[in-house]
């Protein structure tokens, strides 16, 4: 295995996102899309120990370590105290992981790892860090976070701003090249209208607005938390959102390349595969992510119209 970023460089992305953002759907689209759009040998590690119904073919599936269920079974602990507990086991027994990792490193995979949706296990707990910085640091993998988020909370306003939140703490703790997803937008119409334009919940810009918008909705005492949670968002300022419906080709291409551009795949001038769609991807530095996110609910609309009526 090669140090550093060169042809032998192994790459990654570790999908995260709590339960119901689309992370299984997107580890499966990620499957279809490497197999037949763009070419790219690849492996999913599945490491949700209470995953029971995979969508994709899993190379690596931690149940085979631990499961949740037996966790439960023979601890006592209900889900989530089970799934900090299966982190702390899998750190605990790492060389499990490195053995079935290995196989795929020295096939030159790309890897994909499909995380638990426990939102405390990326955002402060310690074993799954731990367990990611081994692979990053010492295995030679070349990772990046992708983090999806239900776009439907973007109808409400204190649920984007928790959703923003814990989007921050997740770059924050986990330390990676981070990419940050929007998912289910061909889906969002049916949520109703939104309070301000896509442009504002892709790159969000002055939050006073989304406090003032929070504000009515709770308690006085809470106000000023909510408006210095937001100050403290615009001082970081770094989180922003790529559009993205699974089935959208042009949205898939777009979120990969970003991937592709954090990591540094996209420059490693290996002779891994590329098809025309990846080629330039320079073009992830002027696609604009509100058109793309227009074009998804128009061709959501489109299909809307052409389905048969029951």
């Amino acid at each position: 295995m090669a140090d550093g970023i060169g042809p032998g460089r192994v790459y990654g992305q570790i999908v995260v996102g709590p339960p119901g953002s689309g992370k299984s759907t997107y580890c499966h689209g990620l499957e279809q899309f490497f197999s037949q759009i763009d070419p790219r040998p690849h492996a999913i590690i599945n490491l949700d120990p209470a995953n029971d119904e995979l969508k994709y073919s899993a190379a690596v599936d931690i149940r085979d370590l631990i499961s949740l269920e037996k966790v439960q079974g023979e601890t006592g602990l209900g889900p989530n105290g089970g799934l900090v507990f299966s982190m702390e086991y899998l750190e605990e027994n790492i060389d499990w992981l490195k053995e079935k990792i290995d196989t795929l490193i020295k096939d030159d995979l790309y890897l994909i790892f499909d995380l638990p949706g426990q939102v405390e296990l990326w955002t402060c707990h310690q074993s799954l860090l731990n367990v990611i910085r081994v692979m990053n640091t010492s295995w030679g993998i070349q990772l990046a976070s992708v983090q999806l988020v239900d776009s439907h909370l973007c109808t409400e306003p204190g649920k984007y701003l928790s959703a923003l939140l814990v989007s921050l703490s997740t770059m924050l703790h986990l330390g990676l090249p981070h990419v940050n997803v929007l998912s289910k937008v061909d889906m969002l119409e049916q949520y109703g209208e939104l309070d301000f334009q896509p442009q504002y919940f892709l790159q969000p810009g002055s939050l006073e607005h989304l406090a003032e918008a929070v504000e009515p909705t709770m308690h006085p005492k809470f106000s000023k938390a909510t408006f210095d949670l937001c100050n403290i968002m615009e001082d970081y300022s770094i989180v922003k959102f790529a559009p993205l419906a699974v089935e959208d080709v042009e949205s898939m291409t777009y979120v990969i390349k970003l991937v592709d551009k954090a990591t540094g795949y996209a420059y490693t001038g290996s002779s891994k595969p590329k098809s025309s769609l990846l080629e330039n991807i320079s073009l992830v530095d002027v696609e604009d992510p509100v058109d793309i996110w227009t074009r998804i609910q128009e061709r959501a609309r489109q299909r809307g119209r052409q389905a048969p009526d029951h």
